[in-house]
């Protein structure tokens, strides 16, 4: 394995390009299913037994993870269906309307879609270790363990990214109400996505020592694909950052913009930076060692 590149390369740098492609990857063959509980209903079905996974275990883990109500639950269960990505049966395996009590099937193109992403997957690890050999002759499997792995991996990740929302929350001094209701919505694609645009824009992240702050408008034209949200959602959610601590307020010709704050984004670099152990255990388990010899 040739590790020049990701050695090279600050570790805050590599785990975030990879986690940020890792999500394109995702949205290339999931698009618009790119809420947690998708991805956790995908995951559950593609996973489970061929006659389905229950709902109620697919809710156990949602409920555990965000708190999330088995209504929302059976929503995005109806969301994967109607995409063509999941069957939903009842317990003598005949198709029902979704319930509590309702099994959750893959279907055949889940199974090609997962697989495919699960693929991509391997190969952006290669790339993030700088692993060259093993894109010449790639010979990736997405089996059970590989999709375990990675499942386990994006678990361990999150859980780092709740402590670092704990930890910008505490510094502004929210109230436990506020800083609760700020962690049920900082735990949603929707908000890691935007202050990880932030970040990226950031000097934390890379950009210029000088790099201005981003306006509104300019945030909903490069979170458009990603997100789908329009410009009143975008101005909600950054405001809401603003009131939580991650972002400053500031003025560009008139018009709002945002940066990113210096407790947000030192705790966002250390967040990442300590993930990359954890993304190079999730590269030795997917990908063939003599390979790379």
């Amino acid at each position: 394995m040739n590790t020049d590149v990701a050695e090279a390369e600050a570790p805050e740098q590599v785990v975030a390009r990879f986690l940020c492609g890792y999500h394109k990857i995702w949205q290339t063959y999931f698009p618009g299913l790119n809420k947690r509980a998708h991805w956790h209903v995908m995951f559950s079905a593609r996973c489970g037994p061929e006659e389905g996974v229950s709902c109620r275990s697919i809710h156990r883990t949602l409920y555990g993870w965000y708190g999330t109500d088995i209504r929302t639950c059976i929503e995005r269960i109806r969301d994967c269906e109607n995409d063509g990505f999941v069957r939903v049966l009842d317990a003598s395996g005949q198709p029902c309307t979704a319930s509590p009590a309702s099994l959750i099937a893959a279907t055949d193109k889940l199974h090609e879609g997962f697989d495919r992403h699960c693929r991509e997957t391997i190969e952006a690890l290669c790339k993030a270790f700088g692993d060259r050999e093993s894109l010449r002759s790639p010979r990736f499997d997405c089996d059970r363990a590989a999709i375990s792995a990675i499942f386990g991996f994006f678990n361990s990740y999150e859980q780092k990214w709740r402590e670092t929302c704990e930890l910008v929350i505490r510094n502004k001094g929210l109230t436990p109400a506020y800083a609760n209701d700020a962690m049920d919505h900082l735990v949603t694609y929707q908000y890691w996505a935007i202050v990880m645009l932030l970040w990226s824009a950031s000097p934390f992240g890379g950009g210029r020592p000088d790099a201005p702050a981003l306006v509104i408008d300019e945030i909903n034209s490069r979170m458009w694909d990603a997100l789908r949200l329009g410009h009143l959602a975008i101005k909600e959610r950054v405001g809401n950052l603003i009131r939580w601590g991650f972002f400053a307020e500031q003025t560009i010709k008139k018009h709002k913009a945002v940066s990113l704050t210096p407790v947000a984004g030192s705790a966002i670099s250390e967040n990442l930076a300590a993930t990359k152990p954890l993304l190079h255990e999730l590269y030795i388990k997917l990908v063939p060692q003599e390979a790379t010899a």
